[in-house]
């Protein structure tokens, strides 16, 4: 059964993700989300638990090795921007999101 938008925490927290990636200048990985959430979104769409788990896992990889989404602090002129509190809560959200995902 195919879950709605309102009932979709992955899609909502990567759409408020991009936002606030978009919004700071962190444009790169804005897109690189952009491509996560419409793995999502299609997988969705199809109804296919398959690609859904193929879309999390993807997801989860965001975390992996040095350089990773993990390690991103949004910061300007080598200041730590406001908006850092706000990210830390939503890529937490992200990664809670997709393990609950995972069967």
């Amino acid at each position: 059964m195919a879950t709605s938008l309102e009932e979709d925490r992955l899609h909502n927290v990567l759409v408020a993700l991009i936002e606030l990636l978009v919004g700071v200048g962190e444009t790169g990985w804005a897109d690189a989300l952009r491509r996560h959430l419409l793995e999502v979104d299609e997988a969705r769409d199809r109804d296919s638990p398959e690609l859904l788990q193929y879309a999390v896992r993807h997801v989860l990889n965001l975390s992996g090795g040095m350089g990773s989404f993990a390690d991103l602090v949004l910061m300007r002129e080598r200041k730590v921007l406001p908006e850092q509190n706000e990210f830390h809560r939503l890529r937490k959200q992200l990664f809670d999101a997709a393990r609950d995902e995972l069967r």
